[in-house]
């Protein structure tokens, strides 16, 4: 669903000026090529106007939350980040799309199913231009700090690491290891970029997510996921929503009220106290 969300924006559907991500494509099932073909030709034919404002709201949450979050990346990598760990993985394609991760390496992180599918489809890809380490692992069973370790990350480098879509997931137990184990492998001036929600979803999106598989468990106050940060020595620099970024990347014209839920803190190791 996120894929087909930054595909439709990637064809023009969104009201992020100049948003791309021609690696989402890649990504879908063959389901998702067909919604996203039956989307381009509604666009080219400018008709079924409700089914392209569906189709827009989708793409807009996900062309917003995407290019928040490759900004902040971007800012990291500026401020000193020599690699990058992505949780949760999924099908994110910034290692390949992003100029900016040019000769950094990127270790991904994700559940053994989701990442044999991926590497399986990036075969098809252009090369990477980072250098991408492949990390099997189930967050609520595995240790980061032991797969990391075996896979090569410079626990002494900087890191920006990046927890997108996953949070809302996980026990609040799962959350805490995580986030001692991102501490223990930060070094001083590493970022961490966290997407999650400051509230559970409508009773009816609540059922859809639970009879998909995925049902959201976790929601955290800005000040909540604030003190969690920093009990393990990340301090807030930025904590924004779907509003700031509709006003930021798409001068408010996108219809996101539903989606004020999603936010995304951007912390950095200072240490623990």
């Amino acid at each position: 669903m996120v894929a087909l969300g930054r595909a439709i924006a990637d064809a023009g559907l969104t009201h992020v000026p100049d948003f791309h991500d021609p690696i989402a494509r890649f990504f879908l099932s063959e389901k998702g090529k067909r919604s996203l073909a039956r989307t381009e030709q509604v666009m080219r034919e400018g008709t079924h106007r409700v089914q392209l404002e569906l189709a827009r709201v989708r793409a807009d949450l996900m062309a917003l939350r995407t290019t928040a979050i490759d900004r902040a990346l971007d800012e990291a990598i500026a401020g000193g980040a020599t690699q990058v760990v992505t949780l949760g993985a999924g099908y994110d394609g910034r290692a390949w799309r992003l100029p900016e991760l040019q000769g950094l390496r990127v270790f991904e992180v994700d559940h053994p199913a989701t990442q044999r599918d991926k590497r399986a489809r990036v075969t098809t890809l252009p090369t990477a231009n980072a250098n991408v380490t492949f990390v099997a692992m189930d967050f609520e069973r595995d240790s980061l700090d032991a797969v990391l370790k075996r896979a090569g990350h410079d626990r002494s480098s900087p890191t920006c690491w990046i927890w997108e879509g996953v949070v809302m997931y996980l026990t609040g137990e799962a959350m805490r290891m995580t986030l001692a184990a991102i501490a223990g492998r930060s070094a001083p001036g590493s970022t961490l970029i966290v997407n999650y929600h400051a509230a559970r979803p409508s009773f009816l999106k609540g059922l859809i997510l639970r009879l998909i598989g995925e049902p959201q468990i976790n929601a955290s106050t800005p000040q909540e996921m604030a003190e969690e940060l920093r009990s393990v020595g990340l301090v807030v620099k930025e904590d924004s929503g779907m509003q700031d970024w509709n006003q930021r990347f798409a001068q408010g014209r996108a219809k996101v009220d539903r989606a004020g839920y999603m936010r995304l803190a951007v912390s950095q190791f200072v240490g623990r106290r």
